[in-house]
Order: C-alpha cells, then structure tokens, then sequence
C-alpha cells in the first residue's frame, strides 16, 4: 500500500486539497451555527415542573416571547437547558414559562461580549499557527517542510469546521478550544513525519516513510477511539454534558482529515521535494541516477556486508587454527615412529655402527628441528 501511495504521491496531494475546498463550499453554503457565549442571547437552566416536556415548554415560549430559534436541550433528570437568540428580561422569561418550569441560572449575553469573544478567538488562532510557522521553521530551517506542515494544519482546521457545518455543532468557547487542540495533534504528526524523512538517513525513503506512519498511524487512532468512546458516553450516558460531546466530536472529525493531509498530502510535498532535491545534486555533482538511487541502498548493506566478512574471517581463523593442531598431532606421531626406527637400529649388531652414527645424526637432526618448531610457534 505504501508503495503505491509513494508511487502516486504526485496525486494524492491533490485529496486533501479538495477535502479542504469542499469544507469551504460547506461553510459558505450552511454557515456555522454559533453559541450563544459568541453571538449573544440568553441562557437559562431551568427544573421542569409536573409532567411538562421540553417539547412543550418549547411551544410556550415560542407562543408568548418574540424571538427567534429558541433551542431547548433536554440535559436529564427532569432538567433543560434553553438558549434564546435576543437578549431577554429575566422577569418577561419567568412569567413566559407560566410556573411550568423553575429557573435556576439565567445569563444574558450582550453584542459587545459576543464580538469581543470573537475577536479573541480571531487573534489565538492567529498567534497559534503564527508561533508553529516559526517553531518549525527553526526546526529545519527548510521553507519546503515548514510550508508543508502549515498547510497540513491549515487543511485540519478547514475539514473540521466543514464537519461542524454538517452535523450542526455550534461554533463556541468549548469548540474553538478543540480546533486549537487539533492543530497541537496536527502538528506533532507532521513534524515526525518530516524529522523521519529529512534528518534521519539509514534506510531509504519508503522504508523511513514506513516507520513514520506505524508511529503516526496509533497515535491518531488511539486519540480518534479516545474522543470517539467520550463523545458516545456523553451522548447517552451524560446528554447534559454538551460540552465534552462537543469537543469530542470536533477531535474526531478533525483527526481524521488530519491522517489524510499527513499521510497523503504532507508525505507527498516532502517526497517531491527529496526526489527534486536529488536531481539537483545530481546536476551538480555529475552523479547518475542509478548511483544515488542505490547510495542509501548501498549504505544499509554495507553492515551487514561487513558482519559478514568479519563471520568469514573468523572462521578462516578457526579453520586455519583446526589445521594447523592436526599437523602438530600428524607429526607428532611421524616423530615418535622415527625414533622407534632409530633406536631399532641402535640396538642393532656392531656392522651397522658406521649406519647408526649417520641415523643418530639424523635423529639429533629431527629433534632439533622438533624443538626449533616448536619454540617458533
């Protein structure tokens, strides 16, 4: 599979593009449905009475308050929560329920907070990718890997407020906290992604591609089936914790998107950017392609070539030591037959008295040749 990704990395850039273009679209097109801590309105927590539903205290204020999307949010335990577009006066809201329910919190939210929210939200997404662009480019002072890691958390945002556009999630306080959490997951991907590929050089690229994205691959996962267990909890277990459902859910729609810009996108600007960087030493330097094709091939092997030169020799070694203590016993036994010989004809009758002076020279010959072996070893 991999192999087939690096083969069509040119290509697969082009996916979360699309992804992101089509986010865009989404945005444009359903808007962002906004809480009421960034557009303003109220809010009121409120214990209803009797055997009323939150279907039917949604009817009565909407029958006597003249406001718009009044949303209602069933939280458990015979409690709502009930959020207005306008800003309400807490006494016309407590005599529009009409004793059906009893308030326990009321908040109003005015325009100059809503905005101020909002431009807060504006300047900390700003300063977060701003601090990132700077923090990786000191990293590996390369525009290539630092634009391409930017643009890989430019991407996760955009899927995952496209997402948030689809499933209705309101842009709030807790939300945007999310999206700034998934460009921290973000990055952190993408960065092992390019410190594998551009500052580590055993093996080749496929393979330290190969390992980046094992690594990679269980972190997102793991966070995904964290955020994806938290958001069904609170779903069903916990309706009256929104927020957590929320944020959750934002988690998960984003670090989807981000295993696609990383591991199709980023991987693809990067391997683009070797394989130019590759040709241009090429260029430089005279060098065919087939020798920098098998450089990093040929340093990978050269280990084990050499581990197994080193085998080789130590068995010569062992084989040559083998041999030699062999002859020693071969001539060892040579010797001792010799000198039976020798003092055979020693113990031979007197005619022979001229031949065993020559075989007593010979022997003295041996033996000193035995010893002047011997002492040389």
């Amino acid at each position: 599979m991999l192999e087939k990704m690096m083969e069509n990395h040119k290509i697969l850039i082009a996916i979360p593009i699309i992804l992101a273009l089509l986010s865009l679209v989404l945005i444009g097109v359903n808007g962002l449905e906004q809480g009421v801590d960034l557009k303003g309105g109220s809010q009121a927590e409120l214990q209803l009475l009797g055997s009323v539903t939150p279907t039917e205290l949604e009817q009565t204020l909407d029958a006597k308050l003249n406001t718009n999307n009044i949303k209602v949010t069933n939280n458990g335990n015979n409690k709502v929560t009930v959020e207005l577009e306008n800003n309400i006066n807490s006494s016309t809201f407590t005599s529009a329920i009409n004793g059906k329910a009893k308030v326990i919190s009321y908040n109003e939210i005015g325009p100059v907070l809503s905005e101020e929210a909002m431009g807060q939200i504006y300047v900390a997404m700003i300063f977060a990718f701003l601090f990132m662009a700077v923090t990786v480019f000191i990293v590996f002072r390369e525009p290539v890997p630092s634009v391409a890691i930017i643009l890989a958390a430019l991407c996760d945002i955009l899927i995952a407020l496209g997402g948030m556009s689809i499933f209705k999630i309101p842009l709030s306080i807790a939300s945007v906290g999310a999206l700034l959490m998934l460009i921290g997951y973000s990055v952190d991907t993408d960065i092992l992604l390019t410190t594998r590929l551009l500052k580590r050089r055993e093996g080749t690229v496929e393979s330290r591609a190969k390992n980046a994205m094992y690594t990679g691959l269980t972190m997102s996962l793991a966070a995904i089936a964290a955020m994806g267990v938290l958001f069904v909890v609170t779903k069903l277990i916990m309706p009256e914790a929104t927020t957590l459902s929320n944020i959750s859910a934002v988690l998960v729609i984003g670090l989807i998107g981000d295993i696609l810009s990383t591991w199709l996108m980023n991987l693809g600007i990067l391997k683009t950017y070797i394989d130019w960087r590759q040709s241009k030493k090429q260029d430089k330097y005279n060098i065919s392609p087939s020798a920098t094709n098998s450089k990093s091939s040929d340093n990978t092997k050269e280990s084990d070539e050499t581990s197994e030169k080193k085998s080789k020799l130590s068995f010569k070694d062992k084989l040559k030591k083998k041999t030699e203590v062999e002859d020693d016993e071969v001539m060892n036994k040579i010797e001792e037959e010799l000198e039976k010989i020798d003092n055979m004809e020693e113990s031979s009758p007197a005619p022979k008295k001229s031949k065993n002076k020559k075989s007593g020279k010979k022997v003295n010959k041996r033996k000193a040749k035995k010893q002047k072996g011997k002492g040389g070893k």
